[in-house]
């Protein structure tokens, strides 16, 4: 499985709900796994609180490398939960591992972060963002 059919199957898995799938398309050392006991913890904290949440498109920009095993992708999507959709940018780093390639983790930028056209969102907007928090 290449890296965009991981970023593929992990969006379909969020719009259908299946929270076991994004469990397991995440990297072993993700920090946002490191809030959870098991899968059993993760899942049932997503269907309580990304369930609302509706995947209405998203779409890889573009990628860069970082080394033999690991790529950022900057991705857009547009989200919406009770009818209000808002439009994310995010940075996601994954890494292939012996399993195929993994979601480790992610920056993200909001539309007020960035606010100009999609298709001229840079690596730079996330490199000099003030907050470059990952998660």
């Amino acid at each position: 499985m290449t890296a965009e059919q991981l970023l593929e199957k992990r969006f379909a898995a969020l719009a259908k709900g299946d929270f076991t799938a994004v469990y397991d398309s995440y990297h072993q050392e993700a920090p946002f796994l490191q809030q959870f006991a098991n899968r059993a913890a993760y899942v049932e904290f997503a269907q309580q609180q990304l369930s609302a949440i509706k995947v209405d498109s998203w779409q890889s920009l573009r990628q860069r490398e970082i080394d033999a095993i690991q790529q950022e992708h900057l991705l857009v999507m547009t989200l919406s939960v009770d009818g209000c959709s808002q439009q994310f940018y995010e940075l996601a780093l994954l890494i292939e591992t012996v399993d195929g390639w993994r979601y480790h983790s992610a920056q993200k930028l909001s539309a007020e972060d960035y606010p100009g056209p999609p298709q001229l969102i840079q690596f730079d907007h996330f490199d000099q963002a003030p907050q470059q928090i990952r998660y």
